[in-house]
């Protein structure tokens, strides 16, 4: 019986398979767009909450690493 529905289920799996290209209509964009927002707006807590936590440690380290680029961008031009 075990082997009958794994036969079954890769014949399945192999004739779902197509090689003609798959375009997403308008609907569809619609819906993923929707889900998309919607795990965004259920992320959001936890990614402020890192950030808040990280911002002692990166936003130093950030802030550096770019006027360490002015700098080099401005020793070029006088040069």
């Amino acid at each position: 019986m075990y082997r009958f529905l794994v036969c079954i289920c890769a014949g399945l799996f192999f004739l779902s398979c197509t090689k003609r290209p798959v375009s997403p209509s308008k609907a569809s964009r619609r819906a993923i767009d929707t889900l998309f927002q919607k795990e965004i707006i259920h992320l959001q807590p936890q990614f402020d909450s890192l950030c808040i936590l990280m911002k002692d440690s990166i936003y130093p380290l950030a802030v550096d690493s770019i006027l360490n680029e002015r700098r080099e961008e401005m020793n070029i031009l006088v040069k």
